[in-house]
């Protein structure tokens, strides 16, 4: 189904893993960590971190000071190439039906939905990793988080 916000749950565990990263003390931070601070499978978080590896927004190091790291400041990290890196393509057309039945441009919806999906791209693009980091830790609600001091 086109046209409604569906995050699928490997680009989640992208953004909420870097975030956690770029307020991670640690120069470097196993996934089995990661992913137990998070609540997230180790083994799917491992297999994110590989295509975030592979899209050079992580280094990865072995041994047993190893673990993961962003490979880039937070604030050239944008959320669209987060999903792009998991393989989340938003899409700009939007319809409830599908395809076949309506290309989106014909229902009532359509337009709507498709005006709705341009304005999340562009705020996807728009907003980076280190904008997420800072309203997190404006949100007294979520508490201290690891990078406040």
């Amino acid at each position: 189904m086109n046209g409604l916000i569906n995050i699928s749950e490997a680009t989640s565990i992208a953004l909420h893993s870097c975030a956690w990263l770029a307020t991670s003390d640690s120069e470097y931070s196993s996934v089995k960590k990661i992913s137990a601070e998070l609540g997230f499978s180790a083994n799917h978080t491992a297999k994110v971190a590989q295509e975030l590896v592979r899209a050079g927004i992580l280094l990865s190091e072995r041994g047993p000071s190893g673990g993961l790291k962003l490979a880039k400041l937070p604030s050239t990290i944008s959320i669209m190439d987060l999903c792009a890196a998991t393989g989340c393509f938003p899409t700009e057309k939007g319809c409830l039906l599908k395809s076949r039945i309506c290309s989106g441009n014909r229902c009532a919806l359509g337009k709507l939905l498709s005006d709705e999906n341009k304005r999340l791209m562009t705020i996807f693009k728009q907003t980076t990793l280190a904008d997420i980091v800072l309203s997190l830790k404006k949100d007294p609600a979520l508490g201290e988080m690891k990078g406040d001091k």
